[in-house]
């Protein structure tokens, strides 16, 4: 019955993503200000998700989200669910740096591009800072908010950090605006789909306080990298 439950949820997220791609893809190639449109897209998603999934957000410091705005948000990764969790929270003018592999995914993935979303190439480390130049512009002139994953990748564990790579603390620095830290507490007993788990409960979510690089220069990168590292990962343990 377990096994059944979670394919029905499985698919009816499926659906919900395909929907939501579908409708907010329109409306962001009609749209005259698409970099708006990221944070409307995510919102939206999040929306259908988590009544589908019967998971709730219990969320800490929400007021850290549009307390200093632009900035650099920075969060821990573990799941394909943490796109409907940061989408949840997401607030207005922000878009997120991916990997370039997410403008392939159909639908999804061009909306990702169209709506803001900036597509870094890891393997093409010329290429990857011209896009990251990209994103300094995005917050210079355009006023938007960036978010990114600077694990790189899934801690498919669930425990701790993986290391970080260094992108987003050059681009606050390089922009000299705040980096805010969220982490998203361990969930792998609720959701879990190399294990088919899809249980209903609550998820923790914790925003620090923004965290400020004015006057910082790119010498000081390792460090504030450290920096926020263990900060991260004190609350996540």
């Amino acid at each position: 019955m377990q096994i059944i439950l979670f394919y029905l949820k499985l698919l009816a997220v499926i659906f919900w993503t395909f929907l939501t791609s579908v409708i907010y893809l329109v409306i962001t190639l009609l749209s005259k200000e698409r970099s708006t449109m990221f944070a409307k897209t995510v919102n939206f998603l999040a929306v259908g998700i988590f009544p589908i999934l019967q998971i709730k957000l219990e969320i800490e410091g929400e007021e850290n989200l549009t307390s200093s705005q632009p900035c650099i948000f920075v969060g821990n990764h573990q799941s394909a669910l943490d796109l409907a969790i940061y989408g949840a929270i997401c607030p207005p003018n922000t878009v997120a740096i991916g990997k370039k592999e997410i403008g392939l995914i159909p639908l999804f993935g061009w909306l990702f591009k169209y709506s803001g979303g900036i597509l870094i190439d890891r393997k093409n480390k010329r290429k990857a800072i011209s896009q990251i130049d990209e994103a300094v512009e995005a917050v210079k002139n355009q006023n938007l908010s960036v978010g990114i994953l600077p694990e790189g990748t899934r801690n498919r564990t669930g425990k701790g950090l993986l290391p970080f790579k260094k992108g987003a603390f050059h681009l606050a620095i390089a922009t000299q605006v705040p980096l805010v830290p969220i982490i998203i507490a361990e969930f792998g007993e609720l959701v879990n789909f190399n294990k088919k788990i899809l249980k209903k409960g609550t998820i923790k979510v914790r925003v620090l306080p923004p965290i400020p690089t004015v006057g910082m220069d790119k010498s000081q990168v390792e460090e504030i990298t450290h920096k926020i590292y263990d900060l991260m990962l004190s609350n996540l343990q």
